[in-house]
């Protein structure tokens, strides 16, 4: 397992909050009930939501931020809250919003920071901040590598 502070305004818009504590582990340690909820991968943004934040790609209400991962997103169907990420298949990995754990304890302490610079509010911690598409790309490439090279 391990855990991470995503900024990215698609995370935003999946879980309504201006960053998400998401927690990862390998797809074939998790059984997902998929009659429960409802997947999607938005190509775009919903207009106006990146609130005039710039973007590198193009204009900030069309949605042309670069994705950071082709995530298949999913909201359970009773209750309406985000409850699984996926990329990958069963051999990939599985993004779980860390609220959704019933024990927190057991949970592995927040890394760093990803997509840091589309941040809605400035958080005070000690934690690695990485700001643009590149370091947050490597960022989670490297605690990727570790729980794959864990088995």
């Amino acid at each position: 397992m391990q855990r991470f502070y995503c900024h990215c305004l698609y995370c935003q818009q999946f879980m309504g909050k201006p960053y998400t504590d998401v927690t990862f582990v390998r797809a074939k340690n998790v059984v997902i009930h998929a009659e429960h909820a409802t997947f999607a991968n938005p190509k775009l943004l919903p207009p106006g939501f990146a609130h005039g934040r710039g973007s590198r790609f193009g204009h900030p209400d069309k949605g042309r931020f670069a994705k950071c991962a082709p995530l298949d997103r999913a909201h359970c169907d009773k209750c309406g809250d985000p409850f699984i990420e996926t990329i990958g298949g069963s051999a990939g990995m599985v993004f779980i919003p860390s609220k959704n754990f019933a024990n927190q304890d057991a949970l592995p302490p927040v890394q760093r920071h990803i997509y840091y610079r589309l941040r809605e509010q400035d958080v005070a911690d000690e934690l690695p901040k990485h700001h643009y598409y590149a370091s947050s790309q490597l960022a989670i490439a490297a605690m990727i590598s570790r729980v794959l090279r864990r088995g």
